[in-house]
């Protein structure tokens, strides 16, 4: 009996016309090159109160859908990782322009999860609809990839024994191969009106994006969504009190986060965080660190909270 391996798994997505409604065959789904994934339908689970005089549970009737999971990946110039993240910042994943900010423009997309390399003759592809992408973290360590993960809500997943793309999930060419290497810590640039040397730093957006359950189907329909939050933490070594006391005295600095260069380049601009805690941290007798959480706002009217620009040429 096959079983199957995670180094045969294939993922892609394509975004859909009607929320909820399957891409359909194509042969353009995009690949996601990933390091995990844990995308899974969920069903609610409704017990029966019905009292039989036996103590024996009388029934259980299983309820609305919905799918939850997340994909995690190592930051690379890759054109899956863009459009996902454009996705998550509310623009248009198909948009022609390289730099973009918060917008409210939502779209699903149709992902497919393909396991038939490894399980050829059955429904070995789950076919998740009606997915958003509602968060997006990334990890920026002292020595490593840049660890960056995207939070996805969903309607459905069905399985087929076919996958809808019909080239094949695997067969797509380029777009399965990552265009660039993965960025290292060592690549990237960290500015702002502060001077610090950063010893790690991380980066989240968060979206709020629910499903909503309506009578007559077990289905759920696209649901609301809330304010995009980008929120953030730092550590930097204890050179003096000067970003400490940014905290102290409420006052706001910008941050821009830099990969790479020209084409192959990509950053992350902060107008204006708002530091909400700063603490020094004593933990022996080794070099001292100070750790800070901050919230990024919107600068002005014409200014996202957050702009990801990802051509620097």
């Amino acid at each position: 009996m096959a079983i199957a391996s995670g180094t045969n798994v294939v993922i892609g997505f394509k975004e859909e016309t009607t929320y909820g409604t399957s891409a359909g065959s194509s042969t353009d789904y995009d690949i996601i090159p990933f390091k995990s994934a844990s995308l899974s339908l969920a069903k609610t689970n409704h017990e029966s109160a019905v009292i039989t005089g036996n103590r024996e549970m009388q029934d259980l009737v299983m309820g609305a859908h919905s799918v939850t999971g997340d994909i995690s990946f190592d930051l690379a110039h890759q054109p899956a990782y863009l459009k996902m993240m454009q996705a998550v910042l509310g623009e248009d994943a198909d948009g022609a322009d390289t730099a973009y900010g918060v917008g409210s423009t939502r779209q699903s997309f149709t992902i497919l999860q393909d396991y038939s390399t490894d399980l050829a003759g059955g429904n070995d592809v789950h076919i998740f609809t009606g997915c958003e992408f509602n968060t997006f973290s990334m990890t920026i360590p002292a020595d490593g990839l840049i660890e960056c993960s995207v939070g996805i809500v969903g309607a459905t997943m069905a399985p087929a024994a076919d996958t809808l793309d019909s080239n094949g999930l695997d067969d797509d060419g380029s777009e399965y191969i990552e265009a660039n290497d993965p960025y290292h810590s060592s690549n990237a640039t960290i500015t702002g009106d502060f001077s610090a040397i950063c010893t790690d730093l991380s980066l989240s957006v968060e979206n709020g994006i629910e499903t909503t359950n309506i009578v007559g189907n077990t289905i759920p329909i696209q649901g609301g969504i809330g304010k995009c939050r980008v929120t953030g933490s730092l550590t930097a070594h204890f050179t003096s009190s000067t970003l400490l006391q940014k905290f102290i005295d409420n006052t706001s600095s910008s941050l821009t986060i830099s990969f790479g260069a020209t084409t192959g380049g990509m950053s992350f601009t902060m107008a204006k965080i708002i530091y909400t805690t700063g603490a020094v941290e004593v933990g022996g007798e080794g070099l001292l660190s100070v750790s800070m959480d901050f919230v990024a706002v919107a600068n002005n009217a014409a200014t996202s909270s957050l702009v990801i620009d990802t051509d620097l040429s």
